[in-house]
């Protein structure tokens, strides 16, 4: 017979993988590059597109490893038989909110390239926002366009800053 703690551990522990696999999964439009003839110009633009993947997958891959640390954190709380009912709630509140701020952070990066035609980090912490661009020439307008986009799209719910690396 299986209890509730295992059940909690292999329900969470499937929708990590199965996250974990979507995530990995998934191509990323920008890390496909067509090589053709192309004039100087054209190919410096390639390679500025593959050093700007490699930034905001590096950034990815280092929010992915804090998440999996904090969900795999949290998931030995909710199978402690020495912590309390409230303790297990908590913990079960704080993975259900690390999994609604990383879906929001999915959709929004998606929206972002969608809509700027540029290759975006999104990461949210408590009530803030952080949106980065990498290999981005710095621009006031560009940035405030971001911030009213995101601000509509999330209806003021967050405070959000842009980075441009």
């Amino acid at each position: 017979m299986i209890n509730k703690s295992k059940l909690w551990f292999l329900t969470l522990s499937s929708i990590i993988l199965v996250l974990a696999i979507y995530y990995i999964a998934i191509p990323n439009d920008s890390d496909y590059l067509v090589f053709n003839n192309t004039s100087e110009k054209e190919e410096a633009a390639e390679s500025t597109s593959i050093s700007e993947s490699e930034i905001i997958t590096a950034m990815r891959v280092q929010k992915e490893e804090e998440h999996l640390e904090s969900t795999k954190l949290l998931q030995e709380i909710l199978l402690s038989s020495s912590k309390t009912v409230q303790e297990k709630n908590e913990a079960y509140e704080q993975i259900k909110n690390l999994n609604n701020n990383k879906s929001i952070e999915e959709k929004l990066e998606k929206e972002l390239v969608d809509k700027f035609n540029k290759n975006f980090f999104v990461q949210i912490k408590d009530n803030n926002i952080k949106i980065v661009l990498a290999n981005t020439k710095e621009s006031n307008s560009l940035a405030n366009d971001i911030i009213v986009y995101v601000n509509s799209e999330l209806d003021g719910n967050y405070y959000c800053t842009v980075k441009f690396e």
